[in-house]
């Protein structure tokens, strides 16, 4: 057996086994049981024009939440940055910066893999303060802060096109003084290969997350995905989730990007998510899109959530 159908042997086989350990993850699982719920909003403009079906896409610093693995395959320094003007007066931003290691040695063309810091936030403001009554007048007002600050690494197999990546975080909660702390671990497999890119991996395992000595799981969710490149330019993609404490969920979406010149480009997207459909209405689609200049691109994307109200997400993306 050569070393190249080894390498590709073993990239069918780390996928097989993630695959097969999502159903089971699923059996006998508690419903609404799980704390620190924030980990599960999925951050991005260019994701969520697409309807968050981005875990076998994952190249760019968004696979730091989407899929790790798809880190590995970055060659140059890339930041992003989100602001989420989400519906009911909550904001939520979440920003990453992934470097490939080769650039701190004088082989630039070497393959150290790619490591990357991300840092995610969802903040409230004005909730009201009442007793213990429910008839209770307001006593004013309280805000609840909720952080994670994460480190991933991923690494490239040689020319077998599987990349495997994890993400280590720290989790914090504050809610009107109480305070919670915890970490969380993700893991993530992509293997592309011409036009095929095919995603599996867990997000968020870890012990119990809570506020003043309470503890509920975190919310665990394996998800597997696959892309497909229809024409250069045009990708399709979809991907189902396996929550811990929900019913699956799955999405799929498509991105159209365009060269107007050498530096000016464009993109068109759309998308649907199965999990955001209780809202009514036209809950459940996406649509955005993207402008680029050289290395810099702004993303926007608009997520209807019917009668709860709209989310408009904005990123701005860079290479260095």
């Amino acid at each position: 057996m050569t070393a190249g159908n080894g390498l590709r042997r073993a990239a069918f086989l780390a996928l097989a086994c993630l695959v097969c350990a999502a159903p089971r993850a699923r059996a006998g699982s508690p419903a609404g049981t799980s704390g620190a719920q924030f980990l599960e909003i999925e951050p991005g403009a260019r994701p969520a024009g697409m309807g968050y079906a981005f875990a076998a896409v994952a190249d760019d610093p968004n696979a730091v939440y989407y899929n790790p693995a798809g880190l590995g395959n970055l060659k140059d320094i890339e930041a992003t940055g989100m602001e989420d003007q989400y519906f009911q007066g909550v904001n939520y931003d979440f920003a990453a910066l992934a470097v490939p290691l080769a650039r701190f040695s004088k082989n630039t063309d070497a393959n150290y893999g790619v490591a990357a810091a991300s840092i995610y936030n969802l903040s409230v403001g004005g909730i009201q303060q009442r007793g213990l009554v429910e008839t209770a007048s307001p006593q004013g007002t309280f805000s609840s802060q909720d952080y994670a600050y994460a480190m991933s690494y991923a690494y490239a197999l040689g020319d077998s096109g599987l990349s495997l990546g994890g993400t280590a975080k720290i989790v914090q909660s504050d809610l009107d003084g109480y305070n919670a702390s915890g970490e969380a671990f993700d893991a993530g497999a992509l293997y592309r290969k011409d036009k095929l890119s095919l995603a599996a991996g867990v997000r968020d395992l870890g012990p119990g997350y809570g506020f003043a000595g309470q503890q509920d799981s975190l919310p665990r969710t394996w998800f597997l995905g696959a892309a497909y490149l229809i024409l250069p330019g045009w990708t399709a993609a979809v991907e189902g989730d396996f929550p811990r404490d929900a019913d699956p969920s799955y999405s799929f979406g498509t991105e159209y990007s365009y060269f107007f010149t050498k530096k000016i480009s464009g993109a068109l997207r759309g998308g649907y998510a199965s999990q955001n459909t209780d809202g009514g209405g036209y809950a459940g689609a996406t649509v955005g899109g993207g402008l680029g200049y050289d290395d810099v691109r702004f993303d926007f994307a608009f997520v209807p959530f019917g009668d709860l109200g709209n989310e408009y997400q904005y990123s701005l993306t860079m290479k260095f």
